[in-house]
């Protein structure tokens, strides 16, 4: 008789953490916000806390205990300097993760991590608004900023612009401007990295403020106050 599911994945934990963390850490975000060994062990810690609570949601046949332990990271995330796109990416990679061990799209462990990743999205409000335009946001930035990179830099500068969009949401959800000012303040060292040439950051904040313009007049005004700090990191 095959064991269950939740057992199944148990048994793969292991296998799911090295794999999970191995697709994290091609972003050298990590590495350099945390540290190379930090990153390497707070890594394994969070993917076996995702897992671990995957086998209880199994367990139980209860998705909703994932979309509990969602919530439970919000405040992990901002003390340690990530967004809420951080941890979806951590969840995104646990899924591909999951299907290369037999469970693919529409199993149980997917269908868990799906909540949790809906569970990810603020129910309403500002910020809500801004995660939802997140998508039309980047790509309208993009492409204004279309001629600063080869069409094959395109893509990760979209993905780029998401990430600091979900900066953006995550400090309107707090109400703490301070959020994305200290996210500003460590990123501008971090940005060379990146690896878009002449693209200064900068540049690339100045383009969010244009589009969000009238449609986030609130994020937009965050936005610059963030600017401003940043500024001040040059003197």
């Amino acid at each position: 008789m095959e064991p269950p599911l939740s057992r199944q994945v148990e048994a793969r934990a292991d296998v799911l953490v090295q794999a999970t963390l191995e697709a994290l850490h091609q972003d050298p975000f990590w590495e350099a916000r945390e540290g190379a060994e930090r990153a390497r062990l707070q890594g394994a810690e969070d993917v076996r806390a995702h897992v671990r609570h995957l086998v209880q949601s199994l367990d139980a046949h209860q998705p909703s205990i994932m979309e509990s332990y969602v919530h439970s990271l919000r405040a992990l995330r901002i003390s340690r300097g990530l967004s809420t796109l951080h941890l979806d990416t951590h969840f995104l990679r646990l899924g591909a993760a999951l299907e290369a061990q037999g469970f693919g799209p529409g199993t149980e462990p997917q269908e868990h991590l799906r909540v949790a990743r809906e569970a990810l999205h603020y129910p309403s409000g500002l910020a809500r608004r801004l995660q939802d335009d997140a998508p039309e946001l980047s790509h309208a930035a993009t492409a204004r900023l279309r001629f600063y990179l080869t069409p094959e830099d395109l893509p990760r500068l979209e993905e780029e612009l998401r990430l600091q969009l979900s900066y953006l949401a995550d400090a309107l959800d707090e109400g703490r401007p301070e959020v994305m000012a200290d996210h500003v303040r460590w990123y501008v060292g971090f940005w060379p990295r990146r690896g878009f040439g002449l693209l200064a950051f900068t540049t690339v904040l100045g383009m969010l403020k244009a589009v969000l313009a009238s449609r986030h007049p609130q994020a937009r005004l965050l936005l610059a106050t963030a600017g401003v700090s940043w500024e001040e990191t040059r003197s």
